[in-house]
This record gives structure tokens, sequence and C-alpha cells, in this order.
């Protein structure tokens, strides 16, 4: 009985070595799940491999490089038919279920921004004489290199001319790994700009609004395209109000601000003159608007006569005769 037993046991140990080795060889041959299609893929070599495409592809054979990688950044579509001809080649039991069936391949990428491009040049252009304060413009608005993206790439300018008539240049640019072959180089070609720093303002502000320092920032404008009349001092601004609505970061015009509005047009005011022992007084109605410190022409409401005077506040204007005759004439006649 016991040698029955022991038998039995036995036997149970061999049969699951036996179903254990028979996963292995499974495994190995890749017959442990079916082969199926990967539809969208991304690599990072100059290689697709047979085991990118497809999954529980033998051990043996999923790394066989079978067909080229696209560009850095871009993709490939290999369909249907192309598909299945690899498959049986590599003996895969696989089969399209349609003939629209295709994998996108997407190849990997490291961007090179165009900023990174510009900082090269003009690095490069330094040893020519440029515009004040200069500023480089690449001709292709939206230039990106994409590099593979196991690559530690440098920018580097090889050549680089320049004229100082025309403020244009062109350079060879070269993308890579130092001390590496490049590659990629391209040709980039750009102006130079002289460029003005002028204060504007934060936020829009509107008509009747002071202008402090809190409102105001600095902005960078190309100097060839600011008109004649461009606010560059931030002093002629402080305490200014606009004369219609601003908005912020633009350049701002001379005569888009003036003076905060003290005496309104029509606002009754006190005309007031002194003069050595003599200080003189009368009622009058501003014609004009004026702000602090302005001369404005007002009207005297007895005689009727017009006359120009200074803005001291919100309701009193002086007058300043060339002698005490005129002064009479002002005020009183």
């Amino acid at each position: 009985m016991k040698r029955f037993i022991f038998f039995l046991s036995l036997l149970g140990v061999l049969f699951f070595a036996w179903q254990a080795q028979a996963e292995t060889d499974k495994l190995a041959v890749g017959e442990a799940d079916p082969v199926s299609l990967r539809e969208n893929i991304s690599v990072s070599s100059n290689y697709i491999r047979l085991g990118d495409f497809f999954t529980n592809v033998p051990l043996d054979k999923a790394d066989t490089k079978i067909a080229y990688a696209p560009k850095p950044g871009r993709r490939a579509s290999f369909d249907a038919r192309w598909l299945y001809r690899v498959a049986r080649a590599y003996g895969l039991q696989w089969r399209p279920l349609s003939a629209d069936l295709r994998t996108i391949v997407n190849r990997e990428s490291a961007i090179i921004e165009k900023d990174e491009i510009r900082d090269a040049i003009a690095k490069a252009l330094g040893r020519y004489d440029l515009p004040s304060n200069p500023e480089v413009e690449l001709s292709n608005k939206n230039l990106r290199v994409h590099v593979p993206s196991d690559l530690m790439a440098e920018v580097q300018v090889n050549d680089v001319s320049y004229s100082r008539r025309t403020n244009r240049f062109a350079a060879m640019v070269s993308i890579g790994e130092k001390g590496m072959n490049p590659v990629q180089q391209i040709r980039v070609t750009g102006e130079v700009h002289s460029m003005l720093e002028i204060p504007t303002l934060t936020h829009r502000l509107s008509k009747g609004d002071v202008i402090s320092q809190n409102d105001i920032t600095w902005i960078k404008v190309r100097a060839d395209q600011t008109q004649r009349d461009i606010v560059i001092d931030a002093q002629d601004i402080l305490g200014m109000t606009p004369k219609r609505l601003l908005h912020a970061e633009r350049p701002i015009r001379a005569r888009d601000v003036q003076r905060p509005i003290v005496v309104p047009k029509g606002s009754l005011v006190t005309i007031v003159l002194q003069m050595p022992g003599m200080t003189l007084t009368s009622k009058g109605k501003a014609m004009e608007n004026g702000s602090d410190g302005e001369t404005i022409r007002v009207i005297n409401t007895k005689t009727k006569r017009t006359i120009d005077a200074i803005v001291l506040s919100s309701s009193t204007v002086t007058v300043v005769p060339l002698s005490a005759k005129h002064a009479q004439l002002a005020l009183n006649q």
C-alpha cells in the first residue's frame, strides 16, 4: 500500500514538472498567447523591430530590425498587406481581419525651439557693429527642429554674415552632440532691429483716471516702428490722465494724455489779482477746461470781459496783468 501511494505521488510530481516545462517551451517559441498587432506605436531609435509591431513575438525574433523609423517628430504608416507579408516571413500566426488595417509609427523626438536657435545666432552676431539695443528676429516664425530623443543636442552657428546697410543676416546652424557629426544643418535668415524700452500701462485706464507709478510697466518696441510722439520717459505720463480709454502694454502717444482737469468748462470761479499792497477779486466763468497751472480763458461775469487766467484750484484762478491799469480793466471794467 505504501508503495502504491509513493508511486502515485511520484506520478503527480512528474506530471507537474512536465506541464511547467511545456509552458516554458511555449513561452520560448512565442506560443503562450496569440500574436496581435499594435496599431499605434512610438519608437526612439532609427529602426522599427518586429516586437514593436506585434505582441507575443518569440524572444529570438522580437529584436529583429524590419524597417527604418521615420525622422524624429514624424510618423509613418504601414498597411495590412505589408504587415501580413512580414508576419509570414517570420513565421508569426497572424492574419489581418481587414484590408483597411494599418499601424501608425511615431518617432519620439526632442525639440530645439526657435528661441534657442535665435540666442545662438545673437551671440555669433556679437562681433558685428549692430544697432543700439539689438534684437534678432528670425524670418521663419515657426522654426522648430526635431532631433532624436536620446541625443544631448547643442546648437552651433558655423557661419554667419551680416549687412549693416540692411540689418539682415544669414547663418548656417548645426544641431547635434558636441564633438559628433551634426544630425541636422539648417540655413537661417532674419533681421536685427534696434529696440526701444518705453513706459506703458499695466492695465487699461479710462478718461479721468490719474496715472501713478503702480500703473506703469515697460515694454520693448522696434525703434523703426514707433511714432515720433511716443512717450519714452515715464515722467511724461506720471500724474496725467488719459484723454480716452488706454489699453495695457500699448505705446502711449503724448497726445493721448493730459493733466487732470481741475476747472471744468462752464464752472464758476473766483478771479484773484494780487499786486503789492492790493488784492482784487471778482467772479468769473471758465470758457474751457483747465488743469492745475494751465492758462485758460475766463469771462468776468460782471463786466462780460474775457481774460486769460492761470488755474490755482478747482474754484480759483489768478490774473497776472502787466500793470495795475490792466488789472482794473480786467476785473472792474
